[in-house]
């Protein structure tokens, strides 16, 4: 997914970047999440980082990720929250023998839905880190004013 945008702030290693993805682009449709779920051809500002190149404020430049990060951010976003949820699910009959608890519906449920939310947690603490932010998009081409 390639996003052409113009440089409207440089921030240290982060730039503020104008987007408008192609009005013909009908691929993965990552744009529209990263676009808030406007619509395709609506201008919005999103952050990036500079990565080999020095743009300055109105270059235009084309922003994407390296091949496979995008993969690697989707099993983090979608399978850790998951594999959390199934393993409070499967956890529930040992936690309520350690607890004194009935296991029934409801605290299989309970637990499973604590395991969801731990693995948000982790998650939130894991995007905070610095290979984290290096899954974000880049700049991969740039074309002066």
């Amino acid at each position: 997914m390639s996003l052409p945008g113009r440089v409207l702030k440089i921030e240290g290693d982060e730039i503020l970047v104008e987007v408008t993805p192609k009005p013909e682009c009908n691929g993965c449709h990552a744009c529209t999440g990263l676009l808030g779920g406007e619509k395709k051809s609506a201008p919005r500002q999103i952050k990036a980082l500079r990565g080999n190149f020095s743009p300055a404020i109105g270059d235009e430049v084309i922003l994407d990720i390296n091949p496979g990060e995008g993969s690697i951010a989707a099993i983090m976003v979608f399978g850790l929250p998951m594999l959390s949820f199934f393993i409070g699910l499967f956890a529930a009959p040992w936690l309520s023998d350690q607890l004194s608890f009935a296991l029934t519906d409801l605290s299989r449920f309970i637990c499973a839905v604590t395991g969801l939310v731990s693995g948000f947690m982790v998650l939130a603490i894991i995007s905070r880190t610095d290979r984290a932010r290096n899954l974000s998009l880049k700049i991969v081409d740039r074309k002066g004013p």
